[in-house]
C-alpha cells in the first residue's frame, strides 16, 4: 500500500512539472514565437475639475502569443517580460517603469502580456517585449508593437476636420456654379 502510494505521488509530481519540461530543457535560440495579437490604443478618460474638463489619456498594449522549442509547443511556462522602446532607428532602451510586466498563461498554451502608461510617457516609436524564461538572462522571443502619438487630436482635430468640410463644399459648389 505504501509502494502504491509512492508511486501516485510521483506521478502527480512528474505531472505538475510536465508542462515545464519543455521550457526547461529549451535554450533561447531553440525557441520561436507566433504572434496572434498585438494591440495598441488610447484610452481616454475625462475627469470634471474645477477648470473645466480634464482629458486623461493611457496608451494601452496587449499581446497574445504562442511559443514553440523546436515546433513543440511550449505550455504554461512561468515568463517575464521587460519592455524596451525606441524612436525612429536609435537603440532600443528600458522603458522606464515596465521592467517586469507580468504574463499570463492561459489554456491551450497561448500567453498574453498587457501594459498601460499615461501617454505623457509613451512617446511614438517602437516598444519591444522582450520574453525570458524565469530565471534566465537571455531573451527567448520578442514582440514589436507600434504607438504613434497623434500631432493633432481632441478640439484642434474637430476644427481641422470643420475646416476642411468648409473647404470640399467650397469646391464642389464652384464646381456646380462654373458648370452652369
Amino acid at each position: 500500500r505504501t509502494s502504491m502510494l509512492m508511486k501516485a505521488v510521483a506521478l502527480s509530481l512528474l505531472l505538475a512539472v510536465l508542462p515545464f519540461s519543455t521550457a526547461s530543457n529549451c535554450v533561447a535560440s531553440d525557441v520561436s514565437i507566433v504572434q496572434d495579437v498585438a494591440y495598441t490604443d488610447m484610452a481616454t478618460t475625462w475627469i470634471s475639475t474645477e477648470r473645466g474638463l480634464l482629458e486623461d489619456k493611457m496608451a494601452v498594449f496587449s499581446a497574445e502569443f504562442r511559443l514553440f522549442c523546436k515546433s513543440d509547443p511550449v505550455k504554461g511556462a512561468p515568463l517575464k517580460v521587460a519592455i524596451v522602446y525606441r524612436s525612429g532607428s536609435e537603440a532600443y532602451v528600458p522603458k522606464e517603469g515596465l521592467g517586469k510586466v507580468a504574463v499570463m498563461a492561459n489554456e491551450g498554451g497561448t500567453y498574453q502580456l498587457s501594459f498601460a502608461l499615461p501617454e505623457k510617457q509613451m512617446p511614438s516609436g517602437e516598444y519591444k517585449a522582450e520574453i525570458y524564461f524565469e530565471g534566465e538572462n537571455s531573451v527567448a522571443a520578442s514582440i514589436s508593437m507600434f504607438h504613434s502619438v497623434p500631432v493633432i487630436h481632441g478640439r484642434h482635430m474637430e476644427m481641422l476636420s470643420a475646416v476642411l468640410l468648409a473647404v470640399q463644399v467650397y469646391v464642389v459648389s464652384t464646381w456646380f456654379s462654373a458648370a452652369k
